[in-house]
């Protein structure tokens, strides 16, 4: 039971077993971070020893079912190759459906027609679950490939999907047919249903604003973004949602006194600072903005996005040196990152060095 059904204690007082039956993969521990269940008891050791172990008793790297944390480890790390283990991921059908789910998600599917080609399949998947995270991974596509794509999901047996789809084409509802258009009515009052049942969580008032937000409703949007605060203070994505609908409504300065207290409240926040720093640029404050951008990388390390936009900051404020080495430093946490790597290559070039 502790080597192949290892407990994992919830909400800090619950200790419970997977009923998993799992082979021990301390070599995966020294790779990608993840625990396993050999120095779960030799506390003493480490990875490194555990996996030596295991290799030396059985003469080979050990292998499992669960095939797939290579390719969520390189996502959550942005490696160059994440897309394409993803990819693999998703478009094996003899992997478990719940892992099949969670990197069809991850998928970016903004551009490539290969990645599309595996979402679309997986959303015709006779597996709920695999439609589920095929329809999210969409929320990164373009408007007129989510309204191609999601549209047929409208009107799917599982509320669920019914209800996601109508979040995620909610800005587009002009440009769906008549049929489509009534099947999102029909799907659209169902997640409006879904969010007031839940109307007592924070969470909740931010999807109904979002989805108020996206039909154009920008009142009914703001109403719920401020219950949302009021709700629960310290809801950090409350305040950037708020701040966003103002900004998309030409209201930066408002914006911006959003972002403050929500930073009164969550002074720790990397996306509030983050958030600050992009409302004092739209407001001509650079100099204020940068220590904000600086602040969020710091809060946040992991974050690929955040050193992203501080690099470029440093260097639209005419530190090109100083821009460069923190972009080389952060390529390091972020090795496939192609915007760190754009930037790093342009910068270097203006500099008069040769991209590295």
């Amino acid at each position: 039971m502790a080597c192949h059904m290892p407990a994992s204690t919830y909400m800090v007082i619950d200790p419970r077993r997977d009923h998993s039956l799992r082979v021990p993969r301390p070599d995966l521990s020294v790779s990608a971070g993840t625990p396993n269940a050999c120095t779960g008891c030799h506390t003493n050791r480490d990875a490194g020893w555990a996996a030596a172990q295991v290799s030396h008793w059985y003469g080979h790297e050990p292998q499992g079912y669960q095939r797939f944390a290579e390719a969520f480890s390189a996502a959550n790390t942005g490696a160059a190759d994440s897309q394409s283990l993803l990819r693999a991921v998703a478009d094996a059908s003899t992997r478990p459906s719940i892992a099949r789910a969670t990197a069809l998600a991850q998928l970016d599917t903004s551009t490539r027609q290969d990645t599309l080609d595996i979402v679309a399949s997986g959303l015709h998947d006779p597996d709920a679950l695999v439609r589920l995270g095929a329809l999210q991974s969409l929320t990164s596509a373009p408007l007129e490939r989510r309204l191609r794509l999601a549209a047929p999901l409208l009107s799917d047996p599982m509320r669920v999907l019914r209800t996601e789809a109508a979040s995620l084409l909610a800005g587009g509802v002009t440009q769906l047919n008549a049929a489509e258009r009534t099947a999102f009515d029909r799907a659209s009052q169902e997640f409006v249903a879904d969010q007031e049942y839940n109307a007592d969580r924070p969470e909740a008032r931010v999807n109904l604003g979002t989805f108020y937000a996206n039909r154009g409703d920008a009142a009914k949007a703001e109403a719920q973004m401020k219950a949302a605060i009021r709700l629960e203070p310290f809801f950090v994505p409350a305040y950037v949602n708020l701040a966003d609908l103002y900004r998309t409504n030409g209201r930066d300065t408002e914006g911006a006194r959003v972002l403050e207290d929500g930073l009164n409240v969550s002074p720790k926040s990397g996306m509030l600072h983050h958030a600050f720093g992009l409302a004092l640029i739209r407001l001509g404050r650079k100099s204020d903005a940068l220590p904000e951008f600086e602040r969020a990388t710091v809060l946040e390390p992991s974050n690929a996005r955040f050193a992203y936009v501080y690099g470029v900051a440093l260097y639209s404020m005419g530190r090109g040196d100083d821009a460069i080495a923190f972009l080389q430093k952060a390529l390091v946490a972020h090795p496939g990152d192609t915007n760190l790597i754009a930037a790093l290559a342009s910068f270097r070039r203006e500099h008069g060095a040769q991209p590295q």
